[in-house]
Formats: structure tokens, sequence, C-alpha cells
């Protein structure tokens, strides 16, 4: 009887260490919640991208993303090269990354540190004119990115995309 009690109380002792030891330890924070457009507000934009895109008489791909340049939405015009979507969407992830238009950063991009940076992203970031940031209460929501057209073009479009925010 003496060892079963005895055997009991190791038991509960060695839950309680169990136990107290997985209480006592620091849960991992949860991750913060990145800045995103929804999906109906970059639909919107894409249409209004479109539109515009449509007046200047040019086919585009234009690329919606978050604030750390995932994508959120993306559409190619009928006529639009097969290329266009990638450098659309690398032209707004250059553009939220940085939160300032694609453009501001063509001379950045000769620099060896967006080098190796565009290195990790796997050559798919495009500091080009094209893109630019979508602002919600002074921070960055993410960017749309346009291509097909001029840099010029690019850029109207995607502020005509931007505008619907």
């Amino acid at each position: 009887m003496r060892t079963v009690t005895i055997a009991r109380l190791l038991f509960g002792v060695t839950v309680l260490a169990f136990a107290s030891g997985a209480a006592g330890a620091q849960q991992p924070a949860p991750p913060l919640p990145v800045p995103s457009p929804t999906m109906a507000e970059a639909l919107k934009a894409l249409d209004l991208a479109r539109a515009a895109a449509s007046k200047m008489g040019v086919a585009l791909s234009c690329a919606v993303v978050d604030a750390r340049g995932d994508l959120v939405a993306l559409a190619r015009m009928d006529t639009a090269r097969f290329f266009t979507t990638d450098v659309a969407r690398g032209k707004a992830q250059v553009s939220a990354m940085f939160g300032q238009p694609s453009g501001n950063l063509a001379q950045f991009g000769t620099n060896p540190a967006f080098a190796n940076l565009n290195i990790t992203a796997q050559g798919r970031l495009y500091p080009v004119q094209g893109a630019v940031p979508v602002l919600r209460n002074n921070q960055v929501l993410g960017a749309v990115g346009c291509s097909g057209g001029s840099g010029q073009q690019d850029e109207d479009a995607a502020k005509a995309a931007a505008a619907g925010f």
C-alpha cells in the first residue's frame, strides 16, 4: 500500500511540474496584422484603372498589393502583353514596401542594397514608374501598380485606381 501511495505522489508531482512549466512558458505574441485593402476595394480599384487605360487607348495589367507587397488582386486587359502582370505586381510591391511611387525609386534601383533585396525577392521588384502607394490614416495600406503603356500612362492608371480607396 505504501508503494502505491508513493507512486501516486510521484505521479502527481510530475504532472504538476509539467503543468506549471507549460503554463509558465511564454506564448509567442500573435503576428501583427498587415494593413490590406479588402477584395472589394481592390476590385473597384482595378475597374477604375481599366477605365483610365481605356480612355488612354492602352491595354494594361494592374495589381493591388497589401502593405507587405502580397497580392490582393490582379487584372490583365484582353490585349495586354503576358509579362505585364509580373511587372505591374513588381512595381506595386516596390511602392508598398517603400511607401512612395515606384518611379521615385528608379535611382535606388541601381544601389547594391536594392540589388540584394531584389535577389531575395527573386528578381520580382521593379523600381520604375507605374505604381503608387495607397494610404489610409497616413499609413500605407498597400499599392496599385500598372504595366503595359508608357511609364506615365501606367502611373496615371494607378493613380486613378488609388483614388478609389
